[in-house]
This record gives C-alpha cells, sequence and structure tokens, in this order.
C-alpha cells in the first residue's frame, strides 16, 4: 500500500528516519492544514489554535480558524492560515 508520509521520509537525507515520526502535518495553499500525530488541543479560538505534538507545540495563526476534523491523533484546521510556529 502507497503511504506518502513514508515515501517523503525515505527520502530525506542526513536526517535519522526515527526522529520522522513524531507527527505530519502538511498545508494546502494556506486554508487547510492536516495534522497526524496531535497530543491534544490548548488554545481554540478563530485567530489562534496551539496544539501539543511530541516534544513540543505547534501554534497555527490567522482568520476564520476552525476545526473541521479532530480524532484522537489527527486533526484538520481550515481558513486562512497566516503562521505556523513549532516550539
Amino acid at each position: 500500500m502507497f503511504n506518502f508520509f513514508n515515501e517523503i521520509k525515505n527520502k530525506a537525507v542526513g536526517i535519522d528516519y526515527n526522529l520522522l515520526n513524531d507527527f505530519n502535518i502538511i498545508n494546502l495553499s494556506g486554508k487547510l492544514l492536516y495534522v497526524e500525530g496531535h497530543q491534544g488541543i490548548t488554545i481554540l479560538n478563530q485567530e489562534m489554535i496551539a496544539f501539543k505534538v511530541k516534544r513540543g507545540r505547534v501554534v497555527v495563526e490567522g482568520k476564520g480558524l476552525f476545526l473541521c476534523e479532530l480524532t484522537d491523533n489527527t486533526l484538520t484546521i481550515q481558513g486562512q492560515i497566516s503562521k505556523m510556529e513549532i516550539f
């Protein structure tokens, strides 16, 4: 079975493959953000959504942000995404 994330990780040069298994994030044109591996939401409003990941925290900023989907380990954010930072 084809796995998009594994294909990308296999092409990584100079990075330990095991370090690439904490979480995955895809930003589609600054309008939709898909995340695998979140460990809980810490901030949720229309300008900022923050969530925990293994070894850190991700903060997404923008306008009109909302959660489209939330499961135990995945989430989808929609809106005008202007900034994403990993701490």
